[in-house]
């Protein structure tokens, strides 16, 4: 007598979609996303008019980034961690930009400023004719330029919050100088930084 062949079990699969969605959903949840950063910048207005302004090579800080994220800032070559020392030296016209290496490096005679002068009180002298020229190379990556960025951003912020400081007694924050203050350091400092086309 021909015995019948036994068929394997099967295994239920109706709740396969059921767990493989409960799954998905535990990891999307779980799971940490890299957002992207960016840079908060304020454009200027467009206007009709548009003027070539000459500036003086003297009041130009030029930094440079290659494709092999090498940081060159002035004729030296220089590492991230020492540009924002170096912007503030560039931007208050000491340290190592106004001393031996000639007068085309930093400004001689920053204009005056009569608004400032009544504002503090004193006959003030400001470099505001100053601008660090940023310059990347499209092989540059995203982190270094967020880096380079940062530390010149941060250069201005630490000389408003010491100018403040030094002037009104306060930190450089809308919540304790007023308008005309806040105003008055923005136009000692103004953040002069150009950032021109990448180059292949």
């Amino acid at each position: 007598m021909a015995r019948k062949k036994r068929k394997a079990p099967s295994i239920n699969s109706s709740s396969s979609a059921d767990l493989a969605f409960t799954l998905l959903i535990f990891f999307l949840v779980v799971t940490s996303m890299d957002t992207d950063e960016g840079l908060t910048r304020l454009l200027p207005r467009w206007t009709e008019e548009q003027t070539d302004m000459e500036i003086k090579k003297r009041n130009i800080l030029n930094v440079l980034v290659n494709a092999n994220n090498d940081l060159m800032v002035g004729d030296n070559q220089s590492d991230v961690k020492d540009l924002r020392e170096k912007a503030k030296a560039f931007i208050t016209a000491t340290g190592e930009f106004a001393g031996d290496r000639g007068p085309e490096l930093h400004v001689v005679n920053p204009e005056k400023n009569p608004e400032l002068a009544r504002l503090f009180g004193q006959d003030t002298k400001t470099t505001k004719q100053h601008v660090i020229s940023l310059q990347s190379d499209y092989g540059t990556s995203y982190e270094m330029y967020i880096k380079v960025q940062n530390e010149l951003v941060a250069a201005y912020n630490e000389l408003r919050q010491d100018l403040a400081k030094e002037k009104f007694g306060k930190n450089y924050s809308e919540e304790e100088l007023d308008n005309d203050q806040i105003q008055a350091i923005k136009d000692y400092y103004p953040m002069n930084i150009s950032e021109a086309n990448a180059k292949y």
